[in-house]
């Protein structure tokens, strides 16, 4: 792993020193610090993923606007009932809200957990969460915490909001 003290000395905000606080804080203290709230950045992400695909996606009339916007080439590309049953599951699970749990049931209708052979409950407790396609052989994905854990810790759900917008499998 690389070595981060290098940046221990940099300016506040700058990518230097939250490389350098995300390797040496502990991990409370680094949420605290960079996910209190989500930053300018990541919320205009989240909103921009909210309006152009999971509302409409949750909203039968507007599902061929997520289509075209998502690159579908056709409605069954994406399985909506799958959508539906995942959001309904995460019902129960007060730790989330209501754009967190439609944005992981949208995942399920973009195939997310057929791709990687994974149940709702397997990804919470994974530690490679992130990245579902790796297993024990590549430990630099391995995280120090579980989606479950995560979201028990203050400021988590920010924590795991900016993460969502970013994996892998939205990259096509």
């Amino acid at each position: 792993m690389e070595d981060y003290s290098k940046y221990k000395d940099f300016e506040e905000k700058t990518w230097q020193r939250h490389l350098y606080d995300i390797n040496n804080l502990p991990f409370k203290e680094y949420l605290f610090k960079y996910h209190k709230s989500m930053n300018s950045y990541n919320s205009e992400e989240w909103s921009k993923w909210q309006s152009k695909y999971i509302e409409p996606g949750f909203s039968k009339d507007r599902y061929e606007e997520m289509i075209k916007n998502f690159g579908y080439s056709s409605y069954d590309d994406h399985d909506f009932i799958k959508q539906n049953m995942f959001y309904n599951d995460l019902q129960k699970d007060e730790r989330l809200d209501e754009e967190t749990r439609k944005f992981i049931g949208f995942m399920a209708g973009s195939h997310f957990f057929d791709k990687h052979e994974s149940s709702l409950q397997d990804w919470f407790n994974s530690n490679y969460w992130t990245r579902p396609d790796l297993t024990d052989n590549y430990l630099e994905y391995k995280l120090d915490y579980t989606i479950n854990q995560l979201l028990d810790m203050p400021y988590g759900l920010n924590y795991f909001k900016s993460i969502l917008i970013t994996l892998n499998h939205w990259r096509r």
